[in-house]
């Protein structure tokens, strides 16, 4: 269990009471539960799925899913909130788990350098693509491979807080956070590659790894718990956001979680995992929207021997989307590519892969609260570690996805 299960419920009941001494019953209201339900029913899909215990790049190797992601947002003053989120997931065991949970300091409105901040269980501002309700898709039902990866590994528990202020008439920002609980960040990108998946870590989840090979086999667990604190060290990011035009909003984001790689508890090992990322969003009208990610990183465990460290990978990725508005709905289109490096004892272990992807979705609004998502995923890829596991190391493969998407 993680060591922060426990700090996190404390911390965002303890905000409650104090904000609320009339109690807690108060808080809550129709108007501060909010969600988001999708259900799918998908074909295609070759390989695998990574969800299986596989390499597969696609989905979770299910024909019929459904999810949903249920949040409370809480106004406790004018400046202090929080939320508390919940996910249910058909494709995972267990099917639910906690999101979120932080406290929200709120900037004072007016003021030249605008502070905000949270506290508590959180995803890191990376994603473009998770901008709907509850830190949601908007575009898609499925997210790129960076973000499909910052979902599954690279949500953190710890301190947020954002500077705003405007810089010759454009809005910017500077955001800075120190967190523990994500030193496992690196064992699926490691062990199973990049993948493409609407699948999210919770609080005590746990997600599946590949068979391993020898050299990790009598250590690592058959599943990684990528909200554990491991090594008890604090890792930290930053990220800084500019706004040269009115249309386009950039940002810059270094990230490194501190982890001692030689750190081993209950079969989960401590990943020293550092990246960096550039982001763009550009709208040249209301209809139109384009949005770049790119990262580079590398992620590493193990006690040298003699060497390199048992697991040493460098990665990358990148993609544009395309989003235009039409009469009958939007229509989404993304590009992708993606890459590791092993670096280290290749003839055992070879955890080096590149490939792209290709995605077209179409969104039908069926009223207000209800839309029809068709969508596409084409993955190509090559893994030689694949040859290991009797398969043929290049593989394409391709989902076809209807899904109705519900807010409330």
């Amino acid at each position: 269990m993680s060591i922060w299960a426990r700090p996190i419920a404390l911390l965002v009941a303890g905000g409650l009471l104090i904000a609320s001494p009339s109690g807690a019953g108060e808080l809550v209201s129709r108007e501060q539960i909010s969600g988001v339900a999708t259900l799918a029913l998908s074909t295609g899909g070759s390989e695998r799925s990574w969800a299986e215990g596989g390499l597969g790049k696609l989905g979770t190797g299910k024909a019929l899913s459904a999810g949903a992601i249920i949040a409370w947002r809480p106004s406790l003053t004018d400046r202090l909130g929080g939320l508390v989120s919940v996910d249910v997931q058909s494709a995972l065991s267990p099917s639910l788990g906690l999101d979120e949970a932080y406290l929200t300091l709120r900037a004072q409105p007016g003021a030249a350098v605008r502070l905000s901040g949270r506290a508590g269980l959180f995803f890191p501002p990376l994603s473009l693509e998770h901008d709907g309700s509850e830190w949601s898709l908007s575009r898609t039902l499925t997210p790129s491979a960076i973000n499909s990866w910052v979902a599954e590994e690279v949500k953190t528990t710890g301190l947020e807080l954002t500077a705003r202020t405007t810089l010759a008439g454009r809005s910017s920002g500077l955001t800075v956070a120190g967190f523990q609980g994500n030193d496992t960040a690196g064992a699926l990108l490691a062990f199973r590659g990049w993948a493409l998946h609407d699948l999210r870590a919770t609080q005590n989840g746990a997600l599946p790894l590949p068979p391993v090979s020898k050299l990790f086999a009598r250590w690592q667990a058959p599943r990684t718990r990528p909200i554990d604190e491991v090594d008890g060290r604090w890792g930290g990011y930053a990220r800084l956001d500019l706004a040269p035009t009115r249309a386009l909003d950039l940002s810059l984001t270094a990230y490194d979680n501190n982890g001692d790689r030689t750190s081993l508890v209950n079969g989960q090992y401590a990943w020293r995992t550092r990246f960096v990322q550039i982001g763009a969003r550009w709208s040249p009208d209301a209809q139109t929207e384009l949005l770049m990610q790119a990262m580079q990183g590398e992620t590493s465990m193990g006690r040298p021997q003699g060497g390199p460290n048992p697991a040493d990978v460098g990665f990358e990725s990148a993609f544009i989307l395309l989003s235009r508005d039409l009469e009958t709905g939007a229509i989404t289109t993304r590009l992708e590519q993606f890459a590791t490096d092993d670096r280290s004892f290749k003839a055992v272990d070879n955890n080096a892969e590149h490939g792209w992807g290709a995605t077209v979705a179409w969104t039908r609004p069926l009223g207000e609260t209800l839309a029809v998502v068709v969508e596409g995923v084409f993955v190509t890829s090559d893994r030689p570690d694949r040859v290991r596991l009797k398969d043929d190391r290049r593989q394409d493969d391709l989902r076809l996805t209807t899904a109705l998407r519900a807010s409330f």
